[in-house]
Order: C-alpha cells, then structure tokens, then sequence
C-alpha cells in the first residue's frame, strides 16, 4: 500500500471521528457563535454539511504537507471530494425522505460515512491524474474558500428555503428566526 492509499484510508476513519466530534462542538461550547462558523447550529440539512466540509479543511491541513510533493491537483482534488461528501449526504437524505416522510438517524449517520469514503475515494483518483493547469487549481482553491464563506455567511443569514429549515422548531441558522 502507498503512501497516498494510506492516507485517504485513514482520512476515512479521521473525517469520521471529526464529523462526529463537530456535531456536538457548538452545544459543548455553550452555543459559543465563533464556533458556530464550523459546526451545525441547529438540525437542518445545511447546517449538517458543515461536518463534511470543516472534516476535510481540518484533516487538509496535517494531510497536505504529508502528501504535496507526491501528488498532483490537491486543491481540486479536495474541493471535488467536499462536493462529492456535500451532494452524497444531500442526495440521500432528500431521497429517503421523500419515501418515508420522515428523518432516520441511522442513515443519516450512514450518508456521511458514505459520502465521507466517496470524498477520499474521489479525492485519491483526481491526486493520482496528471497535473492540471495552475488556473484549475487556483479556481478550485477560490471555490473551497468560497464554500466556508458560504457556511459562515448563512449561518447568520440563511435564505428561508427548506434545506436551512430545522424542523424541529421551524428556525433557521443561529439567530433562530422564524
């Protein structure tokens, strides 16, 4: 097994664990609204692809200086990989749902561990390409900057659409508003 392999199997268990540990983050800190930039501050859907896309960024930056010199596209590879993760978790909740009616927290759990192997798998084939042009990667790094903006400025914003909603008390975002 190669250097790369090991890595994106560990980040399998490690983007887990961290998934895990940012779900509780912003209650164990006392609803602490800094934190809340990272980890879910209510029950939506939205608030949840924060666990996936904070994982990555963190798991990124021990990864990165690890790995760099031996592989090709990182910053595409890593956005490619988060949007995987984001869609995966999306694409089964919503799907489920619309069957059942209803949340299940077995396979939402599930989802993110499903979209967690996706992203290291995805992550894996597009680090073994051939480099991509400079433009490809600097746009990718725009693009995963741009999406912790994204979770930062709808936090406090969230547009009033279903996938911001925790209907578990009909709020959005940290601010609670109805």
């Amino acid at each position: 097994m190669n250097k790369l392999s090991r890595w994106k199997l560990t980040g399998i268990f490690v983007l887990t664990v961290l998934g895990f540990l940012l779900h509780f983050l912003f209650q164990w800190t006392g609803n602490s609204k800094i934190i809340g930039l990272i980890a879910p501050v209510n029950e939506s859907v939205w608030e949840h692809l924060k666990l996936g896309y904070w994982a990555v960024m963190l798991f990124s930056i021990v990864e990165y200086p690890q790995i760099n010199q031996s592989v090709h596209n990182y910053f595409f590879a890593k956005t490619v990989g988060v949007l995987a993760l984001e869609f995966t978790i999306v694409i089964i909740f919503y799907g489920y749902t619309f069957f059942s009616g209803r949340a299940i927290l077995l396979i939402d759990i599930l989802s993110y561990v499903i979209g967690v192997i996706l992203c290291q798998y995805v992550s894996y084939k597009v680090l073994s390409l051939q480099t991509f042009p400079w433009r490809i990667q600097s746009l990718s790094l725009a693009i995963f900057i741009g999406i912790a903006v994204l979770f930062a400025v709808t936090t406090y914003y969230p547009p009033h659409y279903r996938i911001f909603l925790d209907t578990n008390n009909n709020t959005y975002g940290i601010n609670k508003e109805f």
